[in-house]
């Protein structure tokens, strides 16, 4: 029987480890790190941080987030500029394509479907 799966405290973990690039850096690669709780078939979910940067980013997956601190800027292919602070929630569309850059430090909660 299947059970609930916790990752308590996902804004004061401390556990996070350095990880793949979320996306194709424009300048320095910022520094980013996760700490991954649950996976299933194609669904991964977990809590991930990145420092300031600038990434260009083609996703060929669905995402749900859930920003807990930080300040990011996403500017989409066709111009759309969005921008989360902590406490927003958003959803990346499969095929979104476009400018991430993060202003300050985020830091998020995650639920993949690719």
């Amino acid at each position: 029987m299947p059970e609930i799966s916790v990752q308590k405290n996902c804004a004061s973990l401390t556990d996070l480890v350095a990880c793949d690039s979320f996306g194709e850096p424009v300048g320095d690669l910022p520094k980013q790190t996760d700490s991954g709780f649950w996976e299933q078939d194609n669904m991964v979910a977990g809590t991930w941080e990145c420092e300031p940067g600038k990434m260009k980013l083609d996703l060929d997956l669905m995402e749900f987030c859930h920003l807990l601190q930080g300040h990011w800027i996403l500017t989409s292919e066709s111009g759309k500029v969005t921008e989360v602070k902590a406490g927003d929630s958003w959803i990346f569309p499969r095929g979104w394509k476009g400018e991430a850059e993060v202003v300050e430090t985020v830091r998020k909660v995650y639920f993949i479907i690719s």
